[in-house]
């Protein structure tokens, strides 16, 4: 409920606006249902107990007249929202293009001919973004609360989603909102909002070369850190959309309970939920 741009503050609004045009059919519910019940009960209560009652024309036209005009005005603003707000739509001229690459626990963001990056996002503020989104493995939701709202992302498939980013340097994260397994708790990465000219220095940043970023997001279940690395070649992302299986070596980074890597991803998300380890208590004599 504190948005950092123009889509989350719109979305914020509309959740007021539902939430209050729809009080005139959910207060009469709440606060008649036990009124009537303790007025007109069979022993005790003030009004006439009449257990034949079955039917009134008035009561009819306020309660179906009332939510029909209710449904009426919640649809046509919904509607307007989802017009105005179409996540496909560019938020304002020239958007800057960042590539995405959701895949069991992790996420990797290209900034086409500039730099990769993992678990991280940078953006400049005041800035409108277009993102173009793929996943590897399981389907993902990506989700960035303070700045828009979710939208799905699936292996083999394209979609896009567009925001601005907040008008001041910002902080906040983003995740994948979609269930996916052990590691869900890490399934999240940074979001920067900064300057220009701190976007530009991020840029300049040193980098890995991608082809260490490639062997690693096909082994490597879960990230530790953010890290940079040189951009791929053109068209990289377009080839995983077609070919998901390219970075999963065939299958989605689903490990056996005994394995050594899926202890260190329980013991992380352990650290993350903040969740203390049980003491082994010894043999029972």
């Amino acid at each position: 409920m504190t948005p950092l741009g123009p889509v989350a503050a719109g979305e914020r609004a509309h959740l007021i606006s539902f939430f209050l045009w729809m009080l005139p059919i959910t207060l009469p519910i709440l606060i008649g249902t036990p009124w009537i019940a303790m007025r007109y009960r069979r022993h005790g209560g003030k009004g006439k107990y009449d257990p034949n009652w079955a039917h009134s024309v008035g009561a009819e036209v306020v309660i179906w007249g009332g939510a029909t005009l209710t449904f009426l005005i919640v649809g046509w603003l919904t509607w307007g929202h989802v017009q105005g707000e179409d996540p496909y739509k560019p938020t304002g001229k020239d958007p800057m293009h960042v590539k995405v690459i959701g895949s069991e626990w992790k996420w990797m963001f290209i900034y086409p001919g500039k730099v990769a990056a993992v678990n991280r996002l940078v953006l400049p503020e005041n800035t409108p973004v277009e993102f173009d989104l793929t996943a590897t493995g399981a389907m993902q939701s990506f989700w960035i609360p303070r700045l828009a709202g979710q939208i799905y992302a699936m292996p083999g498939m394209k979609t896009k989603m567009n925001l601005t980013t907040s008008e001041n340097p910002s902080q906040t994260y983003g995740f994948n909102s979609q269930f996916n397994g052990a590691a869900f708790p890490l399934n999240k990465f940074e979001v920067d909002v900064v300057s220009q000219d701190q976007f530009n220095a991020f840029l300049q940043e040193p980098k890995h070369p991608f082809a260490q970023l490639e062997k690693q997001f096909k082994k490597t279940a879960t990230w530790s850190g953010p890290e940079l690395f040189e951009p791929p070649e053109t068209g990289f992302w377009d080839k995983v959309a077609m070919n998901p299986d390219m970075l999963t070596d065939g299958g989605a980074a689903i490990l056996p309970d005994n394995a050594p890597e899926q202890k260190q991803i329980d013991d992380a998300i352990r650290d993350e939920l903040h969740v203390s380890q049980i003491q082994p208590q010894g043999d029972a004599q």
